[in-house]
Order: C-alpha cells, then sequence, then structure tokens
C-alpha cells in the first residue's frame, strides 16, 4: 500500500472503518478502548448509528492488528493533513468573501456620495474615509501615507563615514547638553 488513503480501503469492514475513524478523534488505541467502551454505555440516537458501524468492541490484539493492516497512524496523520487543507481553502474562501463585499460596500457608498454632491448636497467623507481604510486593511495595505517595511535590508547597510561618525558624535552631544540644561533649570527652580 503505498498511496496513504483515508477514505474506506477495499477489504476494510464497515467496523474497521467506523474504528479507524474513532482512532482518528481520539488520537491513541488506548482512548480508543475506553472510548469503544463508553460509547457502549451511552445513550441516545447518535451513540445508536455509532454503535450498529461499530458493534461489540473486538479484542485489544485484533485492534492492534487492524491499526496495524490499515496503517492507522500513517492514514490519521494523512487524515488531518486533509483537514487542514480544506479548513484553510475555507478560510481562503471566507477572506475572498469578506474583501469582495467591503470592495462592494465602498464602491456603493462612493456612488451614493457623488450623487449627492451632484444634487448639490454637502457630503461627509468620514463615511467613506472609514470604508476605505477597511478595504485596505483588508488587503493587506496601509493607510496612510507612509509605508512600512518589514525588518531591514541588510544589504543597504554600511558603516558610517568618518564625517558621519562626527556628525552623529555631535549630535549626541547636543542632546546631552540640551538635557544637562533642563535638569539645571528644574534644579534651580525648586531651590
Amino acid at each position: 500500500m503505498n498511496e496513504i488513503i483515508t477514505a474506506k480501503l477495499s477489504g476494510e469492514t464497515e467496523q474497521q472503518y467506523t474504528a479507524f475513524l474513532l482512532y482518528c478523534e481520539v488520537g491513541s488505541l488506548r482512548k480508543l478502548f475506553d472510548t469503544w467502551d463508553k460509547l457502549g454505555q451511552a445513550s441516545g440516537e447518535v451513540r445508536a448509528d455509532f454503535m450498529n458501524k461499530l458493534g461489540d468492541r473486538p479484542s485489544h490484539a485484533t485492534i492492534e492488528r487492524w491499526s496495524k493492516k490499515y496503517q492507522w497512524v500513517k492514514r490519521a496523520d494523512a487524515r488531518l493533513s486533509e483537514e487542514m487543507q480544506d479548513l484553510d481553502e475555507k478560510l481562503r474562501k471566507i477572506k475572498q468573501r469578506r474583501a469582495y463585499l467591503i470592495s462592494e460596500i465602498f464602491w456603493e457608498k462612493l456612488k451614493r456620495v457623488q450623487k449627492q454632491m451632484k444634487s448639490g448636497e454637502l457630503a461627509t467623507v468620514q463615511e467613506v474615509k472609514t470604508l476605505w481604510e477597511m478595504m485596505r486593511i483588508e488587503f493587506g495595505e496601509t493607510t496612510s501615507k507612509h509605508e512600512f517595511v518589514n525588518g531591514i535590508n541588510e544589504a543597504e547597510q554600511k558603516p558610517p563615514t568618518p564625517e558621519e561618525e562626527e556628525l552623529g558624535m555631535a549630535i549626541d552631544q547636543a542632546v546631552k547638553d540640551y538635557y544637562d540644561k533642563l535638569r539645571q533649570k528644574k534644579d534651580e527652580t525648586n531651590k
């Protein structure tokens, strides 16, 4: 069996496949045994449907044999990966739908403001600005005149020239002198 398949395998009984699904939910054989036993004691419609497929719990050795034969560990990992891909796809669609809706609302609001202005009424910009900012943020863009850079480009970094070092020291000294004067004035007024 080279390709890992998470659906019911040929030759795998309904009981074995349902046990595999329960294994995927609980995460270990020990928990599978405990859960299977507890399901037998529970009541309700879901329990009845599930127990019809599971039936009576076989021995530990039988379940361990099923686990090895049908590669439960690998299939459970593959199933988790499939579920994560499904969730990622759903999230992508939700984000795409949300971005579309925000763009639609922005467009409708702009048309309303344009109509208002054509009729001679005053239009407030704040609501349109808020919608514009929402749309920019949704698309991962900045809402200010400043562009944010992620990180420092190391290739552009170079040591300061002697003139830049001298200027930097002069600036540091000027800042130090300024705060020294402020402290001195504060001390004089407190006397």
